[in-house]
């Protein structure tokens, strides 16, 4: 199984970000991308522990994650917003959610395969069944439960509307270099030198130098970055609401509760056998 790595952000709402201002697409050589992956199958499963309806694939516009070239959101193309997606990503910082043009509950993990694990990402949401300790609360952006990125994807996962849907994408962000802007201050029209050329520094031993050189002027390079993103709908978080009745989170913990139940004896075995051998 492909090992995760989880990026620890404020809030998982993130990727509604305001693209009308983001940058052009990376250049076409070291570009970021996104590829829609279906992943209902492992949620389903998920779900099907709980007795919660199946998931099927988003058809309409407002069901589906932005990525299609040819497609606009909000006024975003699919290059701008996979870019405002990897961005945030790098930052490991959340940015306020200042578009309302997907309004669903976002699930997502990073990952660092080549393709989307949708298995492993799953069992990482649903572990986060730990981090409750009750009936969820109502929901705000300032409740401390909801700033955890793997809390909000458990309540993604297990969406208790009606006629759920799901859409999935696997964003890849290549690592890019930056190369920092250099200030030319030996330039006529420069007004700290009243628009006269200065000579190159002479520190008294015969070698001269370049004003500010090697200063400030190192290329960096950002991480790589690939990342699992889903967006299910209807939006199961809304403000000043609770996410689930006592029945629906009663129905959730006993399900999985069971299913861990299960699953422990079973690993036990497989144990209590390996032992076993050893022994021979």
């Amino acid at each position: 199984m492909v090992g995760l790595k989880f990026l620890s952000l404020a809030t998982a709402t993130i990727f509604l970000l305001d693209t009308n201002g983001a940058n052009a697409a990376a250049d076409a050589g070291n570009a970021y991308t996104a590829k829609r992956v279906d992943c209902s199958a492992a949620m389903n499963e998920a779900r099907k522990l709980v007795g919660f309806a199946e998931f099927t694939e988003g058809e309409a516009t407002q069901e589906k994650l932005p990525i299609d070239p040819v497609s606009k959101t909000a006024g975003a193309t699919g290059a701008t917003y996979i870019e405002s997606v990897c961005t945030a990503l790098k930052a490991s910082e959340a940015s306020p959610a200042k578009s309302g043009a997907l309004d669903g509950t976002y699930a997502y993990a990073v990952q660092e395969g080549t393709d989307a694990d949708c298995e492993a990402a799953v069992d990482h949401w649903k572990a986060a069944l730990s981090n409750f300790k009750g009936l969820p609360p109502q929901y705000t952006g300032d409740t401390e439960l909801y700033k955890d990125p793997q809390n909000v994807s458990f309540i993604s996962l297990f969406n208790p509307k009606e006629s759920p849907k799901v859409d999935c994408a696997y964003f890849t962000c290549p690592a890019k270099e930056s190369k920092p802007e250099r200030k030319d201050t030996g330039v006529v029209g420069d007004p700290e030198n009243d628009g006269v050329e200065k000579p190159p520094l002479d520190d008294g031993n015969g070698d001269e130098e370049e004003p500010g050189a090697g200063e400030g002027d190192e290329t960096t390079t950002d991480k790589e970055v690939k990342a699992l993103l889903c967006i299910t709908t209807p939006n199961a978080l809304t403000q000043g609401a609770a996410p689930y009745t006592q029945a629906q989170w009663d129905q959730i913990t006993a399900g999985l509760n069971k299913n861990a139940a299960h699953a422990l004896p079973m690993s036990l075995g497989f144990a209590v056998a390996a032992v076993g051998v050893l022994l021979l």
